[in-house]
């Protein structure tokens, strides 16, 4: 095995990495991350609801019953609509795309698993 030591960071509390913040405690997305998508504009088009559902998506595990919030949104999909057809985000949508946005700024920090945890079926 090679390591190059000018990429490695050794004794580090907490290390960025691949768009999480992951530290002795568990991983966390980046605030960064976050905020872009907390301010993400209210989609006008397939093409840019597809962008926002592919960035909500990276980071589902943070959001609790995601594929409920996330239901109506990808319903707009379905079809052979495609590209920069129009897309009317009111009401119903409206909501479940702010419920998106709102469950992933309250994510909470995801706990490393323990391997000597007893499993009880």
């Amino acid at each position: 095995m090679v390591i190059n030591t000018a990429k490695c960071v050794f004794g580090a509390a907490e290390v960025t990495f691949l768009g999480y913040r992951i530290s002795s405690k568990g991983t966390i997305p980046l605030p960064e991350k976050v905020e872009a998508i907390r301010t993400f504009p209210v989609p006008k088009t397939i093409r840019e609801l597809r962008r926002f559902l592919g960035m909500i998506n990276f980071y589902r595990r943070f959001i609790p019953n995601a594929a409920h919030y996330q239901a109506p949104l990808n319903a707009l999909l379905t079809g052979s609509a495609k590209g920069s057809h129009p897309v009317d985000i009111t009401g119903e949508l409206s909501q479940a795309f702010e419920a998106c946005k709102e469950g992933l700024c309250q994510a909470a920090l995801l706990a490393h698993p323990k391997c000597n945890a007893s499993w009880r079926w």
